[in-house]
């Protein structure tokens, strides 16, 4: 696990802990093998990830905060801020609206619910999260619900529990009043901030070097708790959702790379392939936050000014994956329970998935909780969602690879349109 790239390492961790994990979940089942055995693996590969995870979310609120900050000050005109604004949060639309396309074709082409049979389903459902939405949610209410929860009573309580939309706002405003101070003030904040920022990425970075062994225990922990068979009841739904998610990552997602932002996206893939593998182990886009801010800089060569402003605003508000899958799984649980849902019905649990999904908390199985207010959209029994956690960490783990790889692609997008940002050198 020492020496080498990255990249390498943590495949390797990926590959052992499938090695080790799947052989001994087939021969527990198989009756060669006490089953105890596997749990204990499992629950063993669980505790090293954590561990891991806990390094990676322990730095992610100080990072986020300290790199919107020394992002806004840093990219000095406050216009030139709004022209950043303005095509970042375009192109999340424009991705995010992709997306959930996608996800709409294939959810009706595929039509995974028709026939699946919900007594097998229910034998391996889990049970369902206990949060529900206030009854009579509409999407325009949940938008408005989303624009207030982004102003926090209390920043410093919104920090302590890892409340993402609030902190990102309040640096964002920090940052921009900074810059209309005066210069005293405003030059002792940003090199403060600036200072600050310097070490939350080199302690990041002694962080990332545990990712190998972090995600060689989320794979032990994943294949020998789960192995393959709960996998079968759900077959046709995880195709579709893989094929959605496989889609936008690997057609809809490189064509904006060559088209727009005129990188080649082979290349690109190259140099995000850490950020991806950490993605896929952990399921956390907060957690990955600090691999992606190193992959983009240090190996795409976009400039921090532009990374700092964009990643961790992505890492909140833009989550194709998670609003793709959200679409797919209710539409899904629509079939299954026999519901005929109109194109117009289908749009308004598109729209309603997409506004869920922002602000959504970037850890693993955050999307469940939410999944709640697009079921109500959609008139579908709560309790449908219990059906589809037996296989929701494995699509977890690929959406969150979706969601942070979108925010990489709007990264060189930005980059392209502002050149004179994309070639500011990262914090040494």
């Amino acid at each position: 696990m020492r020496g080498g790239n990255l990249h390498t390492r943590i495949l390797l961790g990926l590959v052992l802990g499938v090695a080790i994990g799947l052989p001994l979940n087939f021969l527990a089942e198989a009756g060669r093998l006490d089953p105890a055995v596997p749990r204990r693996a499992a629950a063993i590969g669980n505790e090293v990830g954590t561990l891991f995870l806990r390094l990676l979310q322990m730095v992610v609120v100080p990072l986020i905060m300290t790199s919107l900050i020394s992002g806004v000050t840093s990219i000095g005109d406050l216009r030139r801020l709004g022209r950043v604004g303005r095509i970042t949060f375009a192109f999340f639309a424009i991705s995010a609206l992709l997306a959930l396309v996608v996800g709409l074709i294939l959810v009706n082409v595929i039509r995974p619910g028709d026939g699946v049979d919900l007594a097998a389903l229910n034998e391996g459902a889990g049970p369902a999260p206990t949060t529900a939405p206030v009854a009579g949610d509409t999407a325009w209410q949940i938008a408005w619900n989303q624009i207030v929860g982004m102003i926090p009573r209390n920043p410093i309580a919104a920090a302590a529990a890892g409340d993402m939309l609030p902190i990102i706002f309040f640096s964002l405003f920090t940052g921009v009043f900074i810059s209309l101070t005066g210069s005293r003030a405003r030059d002792t904040l940003t090199a403060f901030f600036s200072a600050a920022f310097e070490v939350m990425m080199r302690m990041t970075m002694f962080v990332i070097e545990l990712a190998p062994l972090g995600v060689l225990g989320f794979m032990v922990y994943a294949t020998a708790g789960l192995g393959l068979s709960v996998f079968a009841a759900l077959g046709w739904y995880m195709l579709t959702v893989a094929s959605g998610l496989a889609f936008h990552l690997f057609v809809t997602l490189p064509l904006l790379l060559r088209l727009v932002a005129r990188r080649s996206p082979v290349a690109f893939f190259r140099a995000m392939s850490p950020m991806i593998l950490t993605a896929f182990s952990t399921a956390s886009s907060n957690a990955t936050l600090p691999v992606t801010m190193n992959c983009v800089e240090q190996r795409a060569g976009i400039g921090n000014r532009i990374s700092s402003f964009v990643l961790p605003l992505g890492a909140t508000v833009n989550m194709n994956g998670s609003a793709l899958y959200e679409c797919v799984a209710v539409l899904f649980m629509a079939q299954a329970y026999g519901y005929s849902l109109g194109f117009e019905k289908q749009l308004i649990v598109a729209f309603t998935a997409l506004l869920v999904s922002i602000g959504a908390a970037g850890i693993p199985h955050a999307g469940t909780v939410l999944m709640f207010i697009v079921c109500n959209a959609a008139g579908i029994p709560a309790d449908a969602v219990g059906l589809i956690l037996a296989v929701d960490r494995v699509l977890d783990m690929s959406r969150t690879v979706v969601n942070v790889f979108s925010d990489t692609v709007v990264c060189a997008v930005v980059a392209r349109y502002d050149p004179e940002l994309a070639a500011a050198p990262a914090p040494s």
